[in-house]
């Protein structure tokens, strides 16, 4: 599944914008633009199109809740295209170009049934996902960290690389120490200092 387009007919600072992704090329599409632009309005009219509006939403300044809408096209290997739009309502939420109400198990076979929470964390990149990836590498935690950092380093794990860097920090110095080898260090220009 590709997406051809999302229209931001009526959420947020947006009124009838489109974000055209359609390509003969296969690729990755990166969204950018300075900051107040637009991009995580945009990305959470994404989540709305694909998997309904919150109850509470912050995106309805411009334009009352009722009003809210997104739409686009999503495009199959096989040729085959789905255009649909969605508005915020609690049912019926979801229709075709046609402004014909469909169901939501429509949208199963395009979203391969990857829930909302699966999605963000595989295609909802932005800085502070990137920050808590990073620490997770750091802290060995989540299968998707450890498989970077083994391929990016060649190593099977983090763990021992960084408890073996911490014991040898700590046979170095220690704040409270005395027989590290820079407390010792340090305590020998002191006592050089005021002979």
């Amino acid at each position: 599944m590709r997406i051809g387009c999302l229209e931001l007919k009526a959420f947020g600072h947006f009124t009838l914008q489109t974000l055209d992704f359609s390509s003969s090329l296969p690729g990755l599409h990166i969204v950018y633009g300075p900051n107040e632009a637009g991009k995580s309005s945009a990305m959470r009219a994404l989540y709305a199109w694909f998997f309904g509006f919150p109850l509470r939403t912050g995106d309805n300044f411009l334009h009352q809740s009722p009003q809210l809408l997104v739409g686009g096209s999503l495009q199959g290997s096989d040729g085959r295209e789905l255009t649909f739009y969605r508005r915020k309502r609690s049912v019926k939420d979801l229709f075709d170009q046609n402004d014909e109400p469909l169901e939501s198990s429509v949208l199963m076979p395009w979203l391969h049934g990857i829930e909302k929470e699966l999605f963000t964390a595989l295609y909802g990149i932005n800085h502070d996902t990137l920050v808590q990836g990073g620490q997770g590498i750091l802290d060995q935690e989540g299968e998707v960290g450890k498989a970077l950092f083994a391929a990016g380093a060649g190593l099977a794990s983090l763990k021992p690389v960084m408890d073996e860097l911490a014991g040898e920090a700590e046979s170095m110095f220690k704040p409270q120490g005395s027989r590290q080898l820079l407390n010792e260090a340090l305590a020998r220009y002191k006592e050089l200092n005021t002979q």
